[in-house]
Order: C-alpha cells, then sequence, then structure tokens
C-alpha cells in the first residue's frame, strides 16, 4: 500500500538545521505546503488503520491475511537508565547485539516503500541510549513516516532529545506517571520529576522557537502508586499545549511469565472500586475536553479490567481490551526487537530478523497464528 504520499514531509538532515531565527522565516515560507501534507499523511494513516483492522473480521475474517501492520514498533534496546517500580528491563546488563544503524535505517526505508506514510514507534527500553537513536529519528522523518519516538526524559545532558527533536517527528511521547515527587518514586531515581519537567520545556521551546510540528504525549501508566492522582495529569497536560494517553498497570515488563501477578505485585492498585473512580474521572474529564488521548471505549474498558484482570490480561497485552470482539494481534502487529527479531504476537517466538531478510518479506512469510489458536480469548470468533 505505497503512496505518493510518502516523501511529502521530508528533511534532509537534523545536523542541518539552521539557526532559530532563519529557521522560523523558512518555516512560515513553507507553512501552507507543510500543512497540506500533513492533512494528506494523517488522512493517509486513518484510511490505512481502518482499512486493515476492516480486513481482520470482514466476511467472517475471509480476507485476513491481506491485513498489514498497523502498530508497529522498533525496541532500538533493552537497555535503560531509570529503576522503574513496574519495569524489570533496566536489570539488563551488557554489550547488546543490535543490527546497527544501517540495517535499522533499511527497515525504515522498507516499511515507507511498502506501506506509505505510516506510523512508528522507536522505542526501548529507552530509546535515546542508542547513540544513533536521533539520526534514525531523522532518517525516518525523511522517509515520510510518522515517526513517534518514545523517552522518559531523564537526562542531565537533553542533547539527544535536543537533536531528535529537532528532526520534527510526528510525536514525541514521554513517560510522566505523576506531577512532582510521585514521579520520582515510581521512576526509582532522585530529581526524576525534575529532569523530565527541564526536558518538556526543552521540547516546548524548541516546537514555539523553530516552527517545528511534533506533538507532545504524556504517557502516564495507571498503577497503586499514582491512581488516586491521574488526573492530575491531564491537568497539567491541558495547561502546557500537551496531551496524555494512559495506560493501565500490567505485569512488570522483563519479567518472567505469571498469570496471577496482581496478587503480589506493590504496583496493583488494592482496592477496585478506587481504580474505577479514578478512570471514571478521567471519563468525565474527556468529556470536558481535556487533552486525553484515549477513546472513552479504552477508557472504559479499564474498569472491568481492574475489577478482574484474571479475566482480561491477554486483551490489556494486545491493546485490544477495548474492541468489541478480541481478534488475534498477530494481524496488525509489527515489533522488532532490539536484537533485529522480528516479532507479531507478544507470545508466540519470532517470525524472522531484519538482518536476514526485508521487512515486507518476513511479514507475508509469517506464520497464521490466528488459525493456530491464540491467545486472546474469542479471537477465533471473528465476525463481521
Amino acid at each position: 500500500m505505497t503512496s505518493a504520499f510518502a516523501d511529502a514531509t521530508s528533511v534532509t538532515d537534523a545536523a542541518a538545521v539552521p539557526g532559530p531565527g532563519a529557521d522560523r522565516v523558512a518555516a512560515l515560507a513553507r507553512a501552507p505546503i507543510d500543512s497540506l501534507a500533513r492533512t494528506s499523511t494523517r488522512l493517509y494513516r486513518r484510511v490505512y488503520q481502518a482499512a486493515n483492522y476492516r480486513l481482520r473480521s470482514v466476511a467472517g475474517g475471509r480476507f485476513r491475511s491481506a491485513c498489514r501492520p498497523v502498530s508497529i514498533a522498533l525496541l532500538l534496546t533493552e537497555r535503560c537508565n531509570a529503576r522503574c517500580v513496574h519495569c524489570n528491563i533496566w536489570q539488563n546488563k551488557g554489550k547488546e547485539d543490535s543490527p546497527g544503524l544501517e540495517v535499522w535505517k533499511t527497515c525504515l526505508t522498507d516499511l515507507a516503500r511498502w506501506l506509505g506514510p505510516v506510523q512508528v514507534t522507536l522505542t526501548g527500553g529507552e530509546a535515546l541510549m542508542q547513540p544513533f537513536a536521533p539520526a534514525l529519528v531523522a532518517h525516518g522523518v525523511s522517509r515520510g513516516l510518522a515517526i513517534e519516538l518514545l523517552t522518559h526524559g531523564y537526562w542531565s545532558d537533553p542533547a539527544r532529545l535536543e537533536q531528535a527533536a529537532l528532526a520534527d517527528p510526528w510525536r514525541i511521547t514521554m513517560s510522566l506517571d505523576g506531577i512532582g515527587e510521585i514521579h520520582s518514586v515510581v521512576r526509582g531515581r532522585p530529581n526524576f520529576w525534575e529532569k523530565s519537567l527541564a526536558s518538556l520545556r526543552m521540547l516546548q521551546r524548541l516546537r514555539a522557537e523553530r516552527g517545528l510540528h511534533y506533538i507532545i504525549r504524556l504517557k502516564t501508566v495507571l498503577m497503586s502508586h499514582n491512581i488516586g492522582s491521574a488526573a492530575e495529569v491531564a491537568r497539567f497536560a491541558a495547561d502546557n499545549g500537551m496531551e496524555v494517553f494512559y495506560q493501565p498497570i500490567d505485569r512488570n515488563y522483563n519479567s518472567e511469565e505469571d498469570d496471577r501477578w496482581f496478587e503480589t505485585a506493590p504496583t496493583w492498585p488494592r482496592d477496585p472500586e478506587i481504580a474505577a473512580a479514578a478512570v471514571n474521572e478521567l471519563i468525565r474529564l474527556k468529556r470536558q475536553g481535556y487533552p486525553i488521548a484515549n477513546s472513552i471505549a479504552q477508557l472504559e474498558a479499564m474498569i472491568p479490567y481492574f475489577r478482574n484482570p484474571m479475566a482480561l490480561q491477554a486483551a490489556v497485552q494486545g491493546q485490544a481490551a477495548h474492541e468489541r470482539v478480541q481478534i488475534c494481534s498477530a494481524l496488525t502487529t509489527l515489533q522488532i526487537q532490539a536484537n533485529g527479531d522480528v516479532g507479531a504476537c507478544h507470545s508466540k517466538p519470532p517470525i524472522g530478523n531484519i538482518r536476514n531478510a526485508g521487512i515486507s518479506q518476513i511479514w507475508a512469510d509469517r506464520p497464521r497464528f490466528w488459525e493456530q489458536g491464540c491467545c486472546q480469548a474469542g479471537a477465533a470468533a471473528l465476525e463481521d
């Protein structure tokens, strides 16, 4: 599903960005063209997403094998300098077997040629711990992809974050699990809130001074530590020209499989009705116009999850708990690990490696997991 829009938002290289004054003038001069290109690519992404989601179930799932990836994530590293209470990735040590910048760039180029200007998320671990991450952001933008960069913003030297921001990706998403000290507690390092706030202020300043267009999104994981103050992040976002996406707590990332993890995890809210009340408050704020990126359906799906996590945890892990019919996530999910392994389902083995084959070929040759019995409850019941 390639597109003439693929290079509509091309830039050159992040290192070639001129000074604030010259850049501002240039940005104003090209504003009408850029605005049209952004509108076109945004419309393309909506149609692309809707079409592929529809293919999963239309005509009883007859055309599901024609689905292309919608949720695309590149995990650049499985290292992190935070110490989050809800994640164990920081415990990983030693040198990684990364494919390297050129292989990652080839992968992004192939994705753009194959799928058009779709969204691609660069994440980790902490993505910016990879020295080449800003260059990869710039390359993805130059290929017309809607690049999203995930970061925690915990930097004494924000040079890499600044370089990535100057490439003007579609969105920069920063983890923010509370306002003030609660964020530092969740993230497990002193002054985490102060450094994250400084990073956010820098992103705001660059966007204003350079005439950039990236969205600043906050990502908040709802857990026992912040369930009573979750709405504060939405208010902070509204006051600062940002948006926020909420995600319910799951089993710690990079931890052993345990279907009953919530029974002992200190991050799990012990009173489901307090959790439900917090989510209902977010729904109220969403309806009032606060910049909460979740749909109402996504927020509503969190309430039964907090009341009965055993029944919905597979759907939550697949980010599909809000869907009316649970459908195999392998139909539209593409995740590339830090070593180049390609996955389509979190509970299945890799389907290939980007060092050995092009990404479109790996996708075409992937096993039909949806025909083998799926981890999603009701996934076999593909309905129109």
